[in-house]
């Protein structure tokens, strides 16, 4: 075979060739596949002893080791990241202003640039018919917090992009690269 072993590729197969396997984490025996062991070690899991296991790649995309542009490091094998992913307030933008209304009868019924939501109406008996309205001034009337809620359910979402369902396979059996 001509491929050189430990070289991982996408292949659309249902199978994988002949020399390949799945990179789905299986564990291998070092007797039957040394040189193979020679260049993976314990990266991807096994006791270093009698098994070593291939990169699992099921279910996730390979990102390249080493130093990124933003300083974050990434080791050979590093795995991490999940599909859900929960926001927590801690993750949401602060809000630290009280939210207030214009308490004011110099209502227009279309709101500008510069407008506050205003409390206008008219009294009508012992019943207020409220009118919605709007004012040109600065909102003077603090609004009772539990009537603006930022809290949510706590449900996770989806973190997933796009995606499209290949194989990713290893080289098992071919030329054993050189070092440089």
């Amino acid at each position: 075979m001509e491929e050189l072993m430990g070289t991982i590729k996408l292949f659309t197969g249902n199978f994988p060739p002949r020399g390949f396997m799945y990179c789905n984490g299986a564990l291998l025996s070092i007797a039957n596949y040394s040189a193979l062991f020679s260049i993976l070690g314990t990266t991807y899991g096994g006791d270093g002893q009698n098994t070593f296991a291939l990169p699992n790649l099921t279910g996730r995309y390979p990102l390249g080791a080493g130093s990124s542009n933003t300083g974050k490091t990434y080791g050979l094998g590093e795995m991490a990241g999940n599909t859900q992913t929960t926001l927590l307030n801690s993750n949401l933008p602060s809000f630290a202003s009280q939210v207030k209304v214009a308490n004011s009868n110099a209502n227009s019924i279309t709101p500008s640039a510069s407008s506050s939501l205003a409390i206008t109406g008219t009294p009508n008996g012992r019943d207020f018919n409220a009118i919605p309205s709007y004012v040109d001034g600065d909102p003077d009337t603090l609004i009772n917090a539990k009537s603006v809620s930022f809290t949510g359910q706590s449900l996770p979402i989806n973190n997933m992009p796009p995606y499209l369902g290949l194989n990713y396979i290893i080289c098992v059996e071919g030329i054993y690269p050189s070092r440089p």
